[in-house]
């Protein structure tokens, strides 16, 4: 068993050149075949991307509570039935403002599904290229982690397509009423996708604050003392992660802050592990 992990990582400068180059090329041609599937569905897609223009918090609450429970005559009932109430749908237009307009929405929809579609496989593909080079410990925890990163950025990303995206057109539909809202159909898809790419990407913060704690650059009481540049950077952060808005911003620097507590406790464990097992 050692030798086998022995001749694992014995490869020569070329031979992980060569196995990076594989690596890379199987991720390319994943997003291909994912995008090409994709464009071929758009009807589906154009739908996901259309939803949040048509449904408002209101709506998803009151959906929410009706899965967990909600009945009529019950109190959860009559709460459902009251947000259903206050419910109104965006009041926009999309608009295609040139002859290419629809086609460069098209394909953004579809290079982008297939990029998140086609995630899992394109992580597997990195944790593969690194996982030999792991010794026995730190191999029991490469497949939790994997799972770990992939659950993040999955939250990430619901949470800016059910939350932050109605909340924010919402916002911005009800401002300037005076002027109608026909909005541009390639801005519109650039919105939704750099939200939902963005989150997904800003909830893996508690991952990188574990294995920064892990290669000992900083520990958890260094992330504690420093939580004010922390703010800092997470309100920058956001800024260049989210469209040029200050209430998506604010929605997007408020979990960051949470998240960054969490990776405080993550770095927390992380020490502790390094502790019992040296």
């Amino acid at each position: 068993m050692e030798a086998k992990e022995a001749n694992d990582v014995a490869m020569t400068f070329w031979e992980h050149l060569e196995e990076l180059r594989r690596r890379i090329i199987i991720a390319a041609i994943t997003i291909g075949i994912f995008t090409v599937l994709c464009l071929s569905f758009s009807g589906p897609i154009e739908k996901v991307i259309m939803f949040p223009l048509g449904t408002s918090m209101n709506t998803l609450i009151a959906s929410a509570i009706d899965a967990i429970g909600g009945s009529e005559g019950s109190i959860s009932g009559f709460l459902a039935i009251m947000m259903r109430a206050g419910t109104s749908n965006v009041n926009a237009e999309l608009m295609k403002v040139g002859p290419l307009e629809g086609i460069m929405a098209f394909l953004k929809i579809g290079i982008t599904a297939g990029i998140l579609l086609s995630l899992p496989i394109n992580i597997y593909q990195v944790w593969a290229f690194v996982f030999p080079a792991l010794n026995r410990e730190e191999r029991r925890f490469a497949i939790p982690l994997f799972l770990i990163i992939l659950t993040f950025f999955i939250l990430g990303a619901a949470f800016a397509y059910f939350i932050v995206t109605p909340v924010v057109l919402q916002f911005s539909a009800q401002l300037y009423p005076e002027m109608p809202n026909r909005w541009d159909l390639q801005n519109y898809v650039s919105f939704i996708t750099r939200l939902i790419l963005g989150f997904g990407i800003a909830f893996e913060l508690p991952i990188v604050m574990a294995f920064l704690s892990r290669i000992g650059v900083i520990n958890a009481r260094g992330f504690r003392e420093k939580q004010n540049y922390a703010l800092l950077g997470i309100c920058v952060m956001s800024a260049l992660l989210t469209p040029a808005d200050p209430w998506s911003m604010l929605l997007m620097a408020i979990p960051l802050f949470i998240l960054y507590q969490l990776g405080i406790f993550f770095a927390y464990l992380v020490e502790k592990e390094q502790e019992v097992y040296g």
